[in-house]
């Protein structure tokens, strides 16, 4: 990779012509901080895919660092994203570091990117820094879409299971219950049980609707508290299936991140800070917590400290034991993200395939019992037992 020369520009004085031109200055950095403040939330994975990859591809050819967001900025439809970019490149210019560049936006840009970026830049291997942190967001992005095409089904069938029952309770059965009202006789246990369902289903899909409403916002104000987060992630590992797909996606974006910090030759106290960082599944979080405290004060070996968790599966251990006897650490690493990422994708299927009938059957069984409990009376009437 040829060096990035940044002594070529030059440190341009903003021309400031009395008080108007000094106030005109501050107005302009005000509502350039104004634009980035409302980008940092919208400025998510996919972006960062992009970039990241475009700029470690433009600096390994040799492209020069101001070129090179030039060339990027160009492509970039939305005006906040550009505005950020370029203010990462006028910090550059004007003597920065990139990491700091990238650092001063901490609420865009994690403790995770830009210190891998730093380690890029002390290495002489930024342009593979950048490409990496570019594969770790495309790998992220098909994670996340793995996951929607698992829940979208589930949530769609719920959606209209909902909808169906509603429009029972709350019109066909009121039907049938006038008509059985009007012959005057007993009706079995299983249709009065249905018709007092029905007189209260207005106040049950209004409190229905209401938790719904209520764990929506809930999880809106506080997934990035801790106790929710603790919550969450012991509720979902008690699901048969689905915990075991969940932790493989976390296995591979831990193996993923090791391989790429193994790679810039960081010392394994500060990779584990950061990969802890950057995981966001709480049960790994605490793990590696405990890990990286143990590795450091207690000198023990990576395979012996991640072996006293459960989350992390034997073979992984035996692998990075290996690993850590040939002192191979980024190519295990590299065949364990590849790895769990050929069985998220196998199990996922498993999942979708588990999940379509389960809920059809569900379906149909509550469809099935209202059905049976409105015609029951009717077979009775016709055998004139009713």
């Amino acid at each position: 990779m040829s060096n990035i020369d940044l002594s070529k520009y030059s440190k341009q004085k903003p021309k400031t012509t009395g008080v108007k031109g000094k106030e005109s200055s501050s107005g302009l950095s005000d509502v350039l901080n104004k634009e980035i403040t409302f980008l940092e939330k919208k400025f998510g994975p996919k972006e960062k895919e992009a970039v990241y990859t475009e700029l470690g591809l433009l600096l390994s050819t040799g492209v020069d660092i101001k070129t090179a967001f030039e060339i990027i900025e160009e492509d970039i439809p939305n005006k906040k994203h550009r505005l950020l970019l370029q203010q990462i490149k006028t910090d550059i210019i004007s003597g920065k570091r990139i990491y700091e560049a990238f650092a001063k936006h901490e609420r865009v840009f994690t403790k995770y990117e830009w210190q891998s970026i730093k380690i890029g830049e002390e290495t002489g291997k930024l342009a593979e820094v950048l490409r990496e942190l570019g594969s770790f967001y495309a790998s992220s992005i098909k994670l996340r879409r793995q996951i929607v095409g698992v829940l979208t089904y589930p949530v769609v069938v719920i959606s209209m299971a909902i909808i169906t029952v509603y429009f029972m309770l709350s019109f066909v059965v009121p039907i049938f219950s006038d008509i059985f009202t009007q012959t005057g006789g007993e009706l079995p246990a299983v249709t009065q049980f249905l018709i007092k369902l029905s007189n209260k289903s207005g106040t049950i899909f209004g409190l229905l609707f209401f938790v719904i409403f209520s764990v929506m916002i809930i999880h809106k104000t506080q997934q990035s508290k801790l106790w929710y987060r603790r919550v969450t992630s012991s509720f979902f590992l008690k699901i048969p299936v689905i915990n075991k797909l969940i932790q493989k996606i976390y296995l591979a974006r831990f193996c993923q991140s090791m391989k790429l910090l193994a790679g810039a030759k960081v010392m394994i106290n500060d990779a584990l800070d950061l990969v802890k960082n950057m995981i966001e599944y709480y049960p790994m979080e605490v793990a590696l917590e405990k890990v990286r405290k143990e590795v450091v004060s207690e000198g023990k070996l990576l395979n012996e400290s991640l072996g006293s968790h459960s989350i992390f599966p034997k073979k992984l251990v035996a692998l990075i034991k290996l690993s850590e006897e040939v002192n191979a650490p980024e190519l295990i690493f590299e065949k364990l993200h590849q790895q769990y990422s050929a069985e998220i994708e196998h199990q996922q299927a498993i999942v979708g395939k588990l999940i379509e009938p389960i809920f059809i059957i569900l379906l149909g069984l509550f469809v099935g019992f209202i059905l049976v409990a409105m015609y029951l009376p009717m077979f009775e009437m016709s055998s004139g037992s009713f």
